[in-house]
């Protein structure tokens, strides 16, 4: 059941055409070249969800936390082999002497086959079992809390190309508009109205604007790089993000930290360390085991079977404090745990309460610059009538451009800063991946235990 969860990615991204990171068949795999690159491929278009997916396929985090579960797996078969009975074989060669009342006897060799099985341990054998349970438990928790992590990389990432797209676009509107305003002016200055110095100092402000324009390129191109590593994917096209991320439904007040993939996974190890205390305090108490045998001996005289069926009790009596010792060490642990899971909902709680004041404080941003460009939109309007009426000086047309593409600019990373305090909120309250439509537990093919 669970090698669904070491597979979770694998179909989405066979569907893209993309090769899977991992696999769960037993198909031989060509030997991983250290030396190699990651690959890239250009692509027309990349959804939010593409992106996210293929992140997953791409990312050594998955790949290392699926491995885990692996070693969880393997951990907890280890600990379940102690129920089943131990056979073995042994054998010995060279002479041995035995000496009792009946007198003597050398032996040149033996071999036999010895059969044990465990009656009862008080708990040691049940404990490790139950612990490995929820050691796999957090393993599965960490892996999903890695596939929230990764995802929201990716959206701020793909949130960065959009936000310089957006402001590459609003650069080269303000570029038309004042190559507009510098054409005005010149005209002006063929007919007279006014001097060449308009038109230079037009040609100054467009000179500039085209150097804020290859700045926001650069951005671009650097966020887009950014992307390109976490994907896998080369493609200028980037739809607009879904509104449903919008739509959060977890207030401040109402986080349920329990639901919380860190938190479950901190739980589960807190768990384990309960069922290490149960281990340790169980060695106080003997084992009692069945152990059955059949040796042949072999000397110079004659050659004999010795048939053993015995019940065996072990019991420490003293081991200088050890059991003592490993009780507090498991204890030590368990407290340690319960840190670490008010540590996960104390991260979590900063996390929501910082993105929460960021994602208000963008919106007031926006609503505050759609003002603004709309009050110096209308003054533009007003000073390039009173320009060619000869009523404002050019320096007065070209402020109000910069107050113009000062608002838009703000509004732009307003609204984008908005967008990446709500991916950040919906991490940090671990919905992210079920507000775009990527259900872990399903993915997975399993339904996650409750606390």
């Amino acid at each position: 059941m669970r090698k669904a969860v070491i597979t979770l990615c694998i179909t989405a991204c066979w569907g893209m055409g993309s090769l899977p990171v991992w696999s769960a068949t037993n198909e031989p795999t060509a030997e991983f070249n250290w030396r190699a690159a990651p690959t890239e491929e250009q692509i027309a278009s990349l959804t939010l969800r593409d992106a996210i997916l293929r992140a997953f396929a791409r990312n050594p985090k998955i790949s290392e936390a699926a491995a885990q579960i692996r070693v969880g797996e393997a951990d907890l078969d280890a600990a379940k082999s102690a129920w089943y009975p131990q056979i073995s074989l042994q054998g010995t060669a060279g002479r041995s002497h035995q000496t009792d009342s009946a007198g003597s006897l050398n032996n040149n060799g033996s071999g036999g086959l010895t059969l044990s099985q465990l009656i009862y341990d008080f708990g040691r054998t049940g404990g490790a079992i139950d612990e490995q349970h929820h050691l796999s438990e957090a393993y599965r928790y960490a892996l999903y809390d890695t596939m929230t992590a990764v995802a929201q990389d990716t959206l701020r990432a793909y949130l960065e190309v959009k936000r310089y797209q957006a402001l590459v676009v609003a650069s080269r509107d303000n570029m038309a508009s004042l190559e507009h305003v510098r054409d005005i002016a010149k005209l002006r200055a063929d007919a007279g109205l006014s001097s060449q110095s308009d038109v230079l100092q037009a040609q100054t402000r467009i000179a500039s604007m085209r150097a804020t324009l290859e700045q926001y390129r650069a951005q671009q191109r650097s966020a887009q790089a950014q992307l390109t590593v976490l994907t896998g994917v080369v493609s200028d096209n980037l739809p607009e993000l879904p509104q449903t991320l919008l739509n959060q439904q977890v207030t401040l007040d109402r986080i349920a930290y329990e639901k919380s993939a860190a938190v479950r996974s901190a739980q589960a190890k807190q768990e384990a360390a309960r069922e290490r205390i149960r281990q340790a305090a169980s060695n106080h108490w003997p084992t009692v085991r069945v152990q059955a045998g059949r040796t042949r001996y072999e000397n110079n005289q004659r050659s004999y079977w010795d048939d053993e069926l015995q019940l065996q009790v072990e019991a420490p009596l003293y081991q200088g404090g050890l059991v003592n010792a490993k009780t507090r060490a498991a204890e030590g642990d368990r407290q340690a745990a319960e840190a670490a899971i008010q540590q996960s909902k104390l991260d979590i709680n900063q996390r929501a309460s910082t993105a929460y004041a960021d994602m208000i404080g963008a919106q007031q941003r926006e609503s505050a610059g759609d003002e603004q460009l709309g009050s110096a939109e209308h003054t533009r309007n007003v000073y390039a009538d009173e320009y060619r009426l000869n009523k404002r000086s050019l320096n007065d047309l070209l402020s109000v451009e910069q107050d113009v593409f000062q608002a838009v600019s703000m509004r732009a990373m307003a609204l984008y800063d908005g967008w990446d305090a709500t991916v950040r909120y919906a991490a940090a309250v671990d919905n992210l991946l079920d507000m775009l439509g990527i259900d872990r537990e399903a993915s997975s093919g399993e339904t996650l235990p409750s606390l």
